[in-house]
């Protein structure tokens, strides 16, 4: 037991540096696993995130079993021993599976290995459950001791602090990057762009120059001072988020939508191929021509001018300034200058 005392002190300690290592949760996640491996020594071990959308389980991390054949499963609400311990928040010991009537072999129906002892323990942080990890089989055969559960269940304590830091670092991220008004991209974030796709550095692409050209699209509201003047502040502000809301509907899950000005906005559609990029920019000329007038409910009518312009990313902040001056071209033809 006191060999065992030892192992578990160093297993916290690794553990509890982990945590504070890094707030990219991913990379925690992988390195807590490994420990996990190393201590426990089980056949297969797995961590799954509970999607708060719909309450099902998938895979984030899946060893000792084929990972593409598992990549894909949900498990329903309550479904297998998974299931349960993220609808009861409580950690669950099965030494023999097949006698137990939470167990479904879906998993094992898949990916082809034979489950026989269980432990399973939600990750679950001031009653927030984010995960489950499972572990499955001891390499060296027997089952997995009540000792062992109390162990896993302190890992998992662990983890769920991991997942909340992260998720506090995610939304301070998010609401830094994001315009309070309409929800869009700010021009923060819109710097951070340019910065990622102008800094090529040795042929590597970063998070958003995985693409080599794009459309930038600027769109800026015509006699928007005017609209605040007559109508109120607060009717400009349901303007500003009408506006970002028809270019929401117009663009793509993966095209960039930001409010870069008081009344500017800006899109851009990344793609590696110009002539496919061209077409899609024919496209958005279409729907911004088709929403560039409408009128509010209380009667004010609203008016945009918006240019366009496609050429490659590593020149991304020169395409938006073209696109810019396209709008203003366009302005100044309808006496909007």
């Amino acid at each position: 037991m006191t060999q065992d005392i030892i192992r578990m002190a160093e297993l916290y300690t690794k553990v509890g540096k982990l945590i504070t290592s890094s707030l990219h949760i991913n990379e925690i996640l992988e390195k807590l696993m490994e420990e996990i491996h190393a201590y426990f020594q089980a056949e297969n071990w797995s961590l799954m995130r509970l999607d708060p959308n719909t309450d099902e389980l998938l895979f984030v991390i899946a060893k000792g079993i084929n990972a593409k054949a598992v990549e894909h499963i949900r498990l329903s609400p309550g479904e297998g021993i998974a299931g349960k311990v993220a609808r009861t928040g409580e950690a669950v010991f099965v030494p023999d599976a097949s006698a137990d009537p939470s167990f479904t072999d879906r998993v094992d129906r898949v990916s082809g290995f034979a489950t026989k002892s269980i432990m399973a323990v939600p990750v679950k942080f001031r009653g927030s459950v984010y995960g489950v990890i499972e572990l499955i089989n001891r390499n060296t055969g027997g089952i997995f001791s009540e000792f062992e559960l109390l162990v896993l269940q302190s890992i998992a304590d662990f983890t769920a602090i991991a997942f909340a830091n992260a998720a506090v670092y995610e939304k301070a991220i998010l609401l830094g990057n994001t315009d309070p008004l309409t929800g869009l991209m700010n021009r923060v974030k819109l710097e951070q762009v340019i910065q990622e796709a102008e800094k090529e550095t040795g042929g590597h692409r970063r998070r958003h120059n995985e693409f080599s050209h794009a459309v930038a699209a600027v769109i800026d509201i015509d006699r928007f001072k005017e609209i605040n003047d007559d109508y109120g502040h607060r009717e400009g502000d349901n303007v500003l988020r009408e506006i970002s809301r028809r270019l929401r509907e117009v663009t793509r899950e993966g095209d960039l939508v930001f409010r870069i000005g008081g009344d500017e906005f800006l899109v851009l559609i990344l793609g590696d191929s110009r002539d496919y990029l061209a077409t899609l920019e024919e496209r958005l000329l279409e729907d911004l021509e088709e929403l560039s007038r409408f009128t509010m409910k209380g009667g004010c009518r609203v008016c945009f001018s918006y240019g366009t312009c496609t050429g490659e990313m590593k020149r991304l902040s020169d395409l938006i300034h073209r696109a810019d001056m396209a709008m203003y071209g366009r302005k100044e033809s309808h006496g909007e200058s």
